[in-house]
């Protein structure tokens, strides 16, 4: 198992007096030439209404403002990141000083709010077109979404719809899960440069408007991850894996856990791990006295519907747990190459039942378990359904920022690596992933 983890003299006050009051005049003729409607870095923050320094006018422009010239204003946000001195984001790991602002059309929708900002992802980080995790020094309130510190910049390079994310966790939403990842489409300008169009996403972490649990050391956020680090905390179960290394789940929550805290976690994930070696196959084996069974189904529908193939217990698979009490699957995560848009062909077969394995193909033996799957299916049918009404709203929604999207990343006719696959056009983009869906629900129903 893995662990984390002056001289005082009057010379010397001659000169400070001296350079105190050139920084003073120097600061004065800076801030006169702020302009109303573009608002400068002079603003420094939310929480701070100083004007700028002359040192911060060298780390940072003088406006925010985007350059839409090439890239023209397309109905949609436009969050805009300066990093401290442009600074380039080379890793995961280094947080970078950084200043953002929200632009509309014509003018600055926000004041300009310090932050840090670091690369995210893991094969995804790879890929051209990255995504980002910022923190903001105080909670923010984003695009209309609760305040918090912490944020993702999803880049959805493999997804040529760009909307696979937003209408997954939409439907967790409307089936009900105790929570959903909220988001909002924006475009995004780091340095300068414009990077396309992004998901502007809340992680998740235990938080009133995210994973509303206790924050303490028997409050945890689990993931199972295939591709976790050596650094990270990890806890592992072989019970039924039994191949000699097991499932690694990765504890999010609590942060820097000491080992009897993870011992604690491991010994509940294994035992209820044992339990499904006693199920009776369709028999009630009482396995809501183990997990919500609700917010498991409405999870696994999600999952199920989509083809998710890192849901098949390998990656983005989040479950929270407080100690005393029963496992809660979710929130969902991580849908860029689900809904028929993965590497192989089975994995986008119409047909087939795909997320029945390792814990689910034992909850799916239980008889009562299975029969509230097939009820919420059928009860439920016009939310499945509604996800294709989401698909039309959104692609409205994008048609001008998607033109701009690829035009900086001329990829619709690219099949290669992890576009897996190619378009005329944006919209045939969206016509085919509509297709999928539609048909992914024929097969569902034909089952009940």
């Amino acid at each position: 198992m893995i662990r984390a983890g002056w001289k005082s003299h009057a010379a010397y006050m001659f000169f400070l007096c001296i350079a105190l009051a050139t920084a003073v005049l120097s600061a004065c003729d800076d801030s006169s030439s702020a302009d109303a409607d573009e608002p400068t870095a002079s603003l420094q923050s939310s929480s701070s209404s100083k004007a700028k320094s002359s040192s911060s006018k060298e780390l940072y422009p003088d406006t925010f403002k985007p350059n839409d010239k090439e890239y023209p204003y397309a109905n949609i946000p436009r969050i805009v990141i300066y990093t401290e001195n442009q600074q380039k984001i080379k890793d995961r790991e280094t947080e970078i000083p950084a200043k953002l602002q929200i632009w509309g059309k014509k003018k600055a929708e926000s004041e300009i709010l310090d932050l840090t900002i670091r690369g995210r992802g893991n094969s995804s980080w790879g890929m051209p077109k990255k995504s980002y995790k910022i923190e903001f020094a105080k909670k923010q309130s984003m695009l209309g979404m609760p305040k918090d510190k912490d944020w993702a910049l999803i880049a959805n390079y493999a997804d040529k719809t760009l909307m696979r994310n937003f209408i997954a966790y939409r439907l967790s939403a409307a089936l009900g899960a105790y929570y959903a990842p909220r988001c909002e489409f924006a475009e995004l300008y780091l340095n300068g440069e414009y990077l396309g169009v992004y998901l502007l996403t809340e992680t998740i972490k235990i938080s009133e408007n995210r994973v509303n649990i206790p924050k303490n050391d028997y409050s945890y956020i689990v993931e199972v991850d295939g591709r976790y680090n050596k650094n990270e905390q990890v806890v592992f179960s072989d019970v039924i894996t039994e191949n000699g290394t097991g499932i690694a789940f990765r504890v999010h929550d609590p942060k820097n856990a000491t080992d009897n805290v993870l011992d604690t976690v491991q010994d509940h994930i294994q035992n209820f791990e044992n339990f499904f070696k006693t199920i009776q196959v369709g028999k009630d084996n009482s396995v809501d006295e183990w997990i919500d069974v609700d917010e498991s189904i409405k999870h696994y529908w999600v999952q199920e519907l989509s083809k998710n193939t890192d849901a098949r217990f390998y990656t983005s698979v989040y479950f929270s747990w407080v100690k005393g009490e029963i496992i809660k699957m979710g929130p969902v995560w991580d849908f860029d190459l689900a809904f028929g848009n993965h590497g192989t062909e089975k994995n986008n077969a119409i047909e087939d039942w795909f997320l029945r394995v390792l814990w689910y193909e034992y909850l799916f033996q239980d008889s009562v378990y299975r029969e509230y799957a097939k009820k919420m299916w059928n009860e439920k049918s016009h939310l499945f359904a509604s996800v294709l009404d989401t698909i039309d709203y959104v692609s409205v929604k994008l048609k001008k920022s998607t033109q701009n999207n690829f035009k900086r990343w001329n990829v619709l006719g690219i099949s290669e690596g992890c576009l897996h696959q190619s378009f005329d056009s944006y919209e045939d983009a969206v016509d085919d992933l509509k297709i999928w869906i539609s048909k992914r629900i024929q097969w569902i129903d034909s089952q009940y």
